[in-house]
């Protein structure tokens, strides 16, 4: 208090000193004290760069933003993650995203395991591939609670990478298309887009199609343009996004490819161990806020996604019995390859599937019983 009435009274230094030495002597420390705090504030401030995949209006993308504001506010402001989305205002696109991280070109990036299959087959498989694990939280539970971000971990630190699951779009939507597709007969011989890796790789072996993994922002053009016939992108809230109800008539559904999708975050290893642990501690509650919230809210996008498009003029098929059956023969072929290729994706499918007959186990008791 006394400081506090020495401070309004208007004397120079000599007075002040005169009054009370010892008032002044703590308004001094304080004041030195306050002044370094300052500085080591500035000091300590942290500036990174986050490279999305998402288009700029898609809700996974804005809840980044989301994200990156969280972190400067529970930070202070030493923390502060610029995101960046796929497209023109890009760093680093589709799969050289995993390649901008790994040479710290940007410290975070986030896209999709089955995008960095060539640094390793097992990325391929480390999404959800045909017939893996067939719902969301099968995946969630393997990945935040299991051993799937120990084993994403194992592949990607040796680049100096670390690795964290990003959130769960779950089953994707299906094949978007300018002429009808009925069944895996019509897909021969067509061009069709759809990510890199195993997804691919057991379309085009079931429908005889070309696969061609554009990223967003090409999409549209080359649908419009007749370069496309049909188009996988994500779940009906990201289809939706993207507007591709307005040039392509016909949809077929679901995604057998890919039933509970994961999307994930790279980090710069060397940029995360620098950070001070409260720090840490911040970006990774952050990651976590992150997937529940933008999980949840994309399925209830999704939800009203697909309500629009059954309100649309767009004519929705879906597999049937005979095409779901050819599906999982060209997926075991499919995955008899990736089990050959090294012990690590060996391992991994393994696993995957071990702890998908211990789930299936539990839901023939305790899963929905008004069927």
């Amino acid at each position: 208090i006394e400081i506090l009435n020495l401070a309004d009274d208007t004397m120079n230094s000599k007075q002040l000193i005169a009054k009370s030495p010892l008032s002044f002597c703590y308004a001094f420390i304080v004041c030195s004290l306050l002044s370094a705090c300052s500085q080591n504030n500035k000091f300590e401030k942290i500036e990174w760069r986050l490279q999305s995949q998402a288009t700029e209006s898609s809700v996974d993308y804005q809840e980044l933003v989301n994200m990156a504001e969280q972190v400067a506010l529970m930070s202070g402001g030493r923390l502060v993650i610029t995101p960046y989305p796929g497209g023109k205002k890009s760093i680093a696109s589709g799969p050289d995203i995993f390649t901008a991280v790994q040479k710290g070109t940007v410290e975070m990036g986030n896209g999709w395991p089955n995008w960095w299959s060539a640094q390793d087959p097992a990325w391929a498989v480390m999404n959800a591939g045909p017939f893996d694990l067939m719902n969301l939280d099968a995946s969630m539970i393997f990945f935040l609670e299991g051993e799937g971000t120990k084993l994403a971990n194992q592949l990607s630190q040796p680049k100096g990478i670390i690795w964290r699951p990003a959130w769960w779009p779950g089953m994707e939507f299906g094949l978007l298309s300018r002429t009808p597709i009925k069944g895996l007969a019509d897909l021969k011989g067509m061009k069709v887009r759809i990510g890199p890796g195993l997804p691919s790789e057991v379309l085009a072996e079931a429908g005889k199609a070309y696969t061609i993994p554009l990223t967003p922002e090409e999409i549209r053009p080359a649908l419009a343009s007749g370069e496309l016939d049909a188009v996988e992108w994500t779940t009906a809230g990201g289809a939706w996004d993207l507007s591709l109800n307005d040039i392509s008539p016909y949809a077929i559904v679901p995604a057998i490819w890919q039933p509970s999708v994961v999307s994930d975050f790279l980090i710069n290893q060397q940029a995360y161990e620098q950070l001070p642990t409260d720090l840490k501690a911040i970006l990774e509650t952050a990651i976590k806020s992150y997937t529940l919230t933008t999980t949840m809210k994309s399925k209830m996008n999704d939800i009203e996604a697909y309500e629009r498009f059954k309100d649309s003029d767009i004519e929705i098929t879906k597999w049937s019995d005979d095409d779901i059956n050819e599906w999982r023969i060209a997926s075991d072929k499919i995955i008899s390859l990736y089990r050959s290729k090294n012990q690590f994706t060996r391992e991994l499918i393994d696993k995957k599937q071990a702890f998908k007959v211990r789930y299936t186990d539990y839901y023939e008791v305790f899963g929905p019983y008004d069927d």
